[in-house]
């Protein structure tokens, strides 16, 4: 059976633990892109959930091969703190643009 992880920084992780999550906590940078690398090749992980800051600081090549898997799937999520993170219309607009070959304009409605 698939199980669900979260790999996320440290001022957050307590609130997954909290929610019965198995959940890691990892400083954006090198030790939460080898924990992404360990975590994304574990055979029980379904889904994946990883802080924004933590998503964005792992090598672009890591982030695209992982976007390609069928499994685990790999999701991230908002980090909890209002640094200067990417706004959930700047990951989906990436996510869109990865998964069709080009980036997309979003707009509220009433825009042109």
């Amino acid at each position: 059976m698939s199980s669900l992880v979260v790999l996320a920084n440290p001022a957050v992780a307590d609130g997954f633990r909290l929610a019965g999550c198995e959940t890691h906590a990892a400083e954006p940078g090198e030790q939460a892109t080898a924990l992404l690398r360990a975590l994304a090749e574990r055979s029980d992980v379904g889904l994946l959930l990883v802080t924004a800051d933590c998503w964005v600081a792992a090598p672009e090549g890591l982030r695209d091969a992982l976007e390609q898997r069928d499994l685990p799937v790999v999701l991230p999520i908002p980090a909890g703190v209002a640094e200067a993170e990417p706004s959930r219309e700047q990951l989906l607009s990436e996510m869109l643009a990865r998964a069709i070959g080009f980036r997309i304009r979003l707009t509220t409605g009433g825009e042109g």
